[in-house]
């Protein structure tokens, strides 16, 4: 075990321990969890299902335009994989793992994939920049209104922006954020050339944002909290911008604190926003892990049958 994963868990079990003080403190809160309605339950699992269906889906497309064609088992398998993965590993080992299966079984080069990844974050961070600062405008004039918020989606969409326009012959390549930034501008360049899979990408990350934001609706109203749909939303892009701080195992305790923060200056309650997290994460984790030891055997097998073809075939070239 190295020094990495000894602090990521460390952090875990520190975060963990502070959300049981903090809930031991406030046990009215708990009366709110062993409200939620079986209805509510299959809704929120049902979302988090389809979170995942559209995670497959666009490595799906993504792979197609270098002519690899994922069946459903594996698009759809390798996005659950990959979340009961990053929970089970600090540092993305989910991503890893998905990247491994695609270079043995497809022989998508690594390079690719982390092209891929990059640009994906960088369609999904323009998208929360927009998103946001279109949202935070709906609540000019109200309690909920924030300049710091704005603010901070007007940095992101700058930033987004900054990379975008940004030569990446500049760049250079010695920190490690800025080889992610070089391989995300090389990811954007072949994606601006194909509109249609541009549109798609941008498409499917909508689409997990309207998601995310029925997650926490149903989530806060399952717990006895009515939200509107724009203070969903916010804190959902505020929760959302934590996927690159991956230093706890499937970022356990970074977003319930992030959500917690983001409702509490909403005007949502930080308490609640905490337990809604708490919701969501526990949904999340059961759709994942109730899925991915399935596909993980099917995947498995792919692999093995797929590597047994090859051996087979160069065994029969004289």
């Amino acid at each position: 075990m190295n020094v990495r994963t000894i602090i990521s868990l460390a952090l875990f079990f520190m975060v963990a321990a502070g959300i049981g003080f903090f809930l031991k403190d406030h046990p009215e809160l708990i009366g709110h969890v062993r409200g939620i309605s079986l209805w509510s339950m299959t809704l929120l699992l049902l979302l988090s299902v389809a979170t995942l269906a559209a995670n497959g889906y666009s490595l799906r497309i993504f792979a197609r335009k270098f002519d690899i064609h994922l069946k459903w088992t594996e698009w759809f398998g390798l996005a659950t994989v990959t979340a009961m993965g990053n929970y089970l590993s600090p540092f993305s080992g989910g991503m890893v793992a998905r990247a491994a299966y695609l270079k043995n079984r497809h022989d998508f080069p690594y390079a690719h994939f982390l092209s891929m990844l990059a640009s994906n974050y960088l369609i999904a961070y323009g998208v929360i920049g927009v998103a946001g600062v279109a949202g935070m405008s709906t609540l000019s004039g109200t309690e909920s209104f924030s300049w710091l918020l704005v603010f901070f989606f007007l940095a992101i969409l700058s930033a987004i922006l900054l990379v975008l326009f940004l030569p990446s012959a500049s760049i250079g390549s010695r920190h490690r954020l800025l080889r992610l930034m070089q391989q995300a501008l090389a990811g954007m360049k072949s994606i601006e050339l194909d509109s249609v899979l541009l549109w798609k990408l941008v498409s499917l990350t909508l689409f997990n944002v309207l998601v995310g934001t029925c997650l926490f609706i149903i989530a806060f109203h399952s717990i006895g909290t009515a939200v509107p749909f724009r203070i969903a939303l916010l804190i959902y892009l505020l929760t959302a911008c934590t996927v690159l701080i991956n230093i706890t195992p499937g970022n356990l305790g970074v977003q319930e604190a992030v959500t917690s923060l983001a409702a509490g200056i909403l005007g949502a309650g930080a308490d609640m926003g905490l337990l809604a997290a708490l919701v969501v994460r526990a949904v999340t984790i059961i759709a994942a892990f109730a899925l991915g030891p399935f596909f993980s055997y099917l995947l498995s097998k792919e692999l093995i049958a797929s590597r047994a073809a090859s051996s087979s075939g160069a065994e029969e070239i004289p």
